[in-house]
């Protein structure tokens, strides 16, 4: 499973690769960022592969920086 933090405040899409990463495990939904849907601040969003996960954050949000966390 790969997920993607879409941060709109800080204009990235984070793409985590490793279900152990500390981001990952710690991922939740709160009044503002939303788990597998948008909110005001982002969200987290789950996805098959890689290869989705980085056409997701380029069509969704082209003028974000993409990174790869782990």
């Amino acid at each position: 499973m790969i997920w993607v933090n879409v941060d709109k405040p800080t204009r990235k899409c984070t793409i985590h690769t490793d279900i152990e990463c500390i981001y990952v495990i710690i991922k939740r939904e709160t009044p503002f960022k939303g788990l597998e849907k948008m909110k005001r601040d982002g969200g987290w969003f789950s996805f098959e592969n890689i290869a989705d996960a980085e056409k997701f954050c380029e069509n969704q949000f082209p003028y974000f920086k993409l990174t790869k966390h782990c």
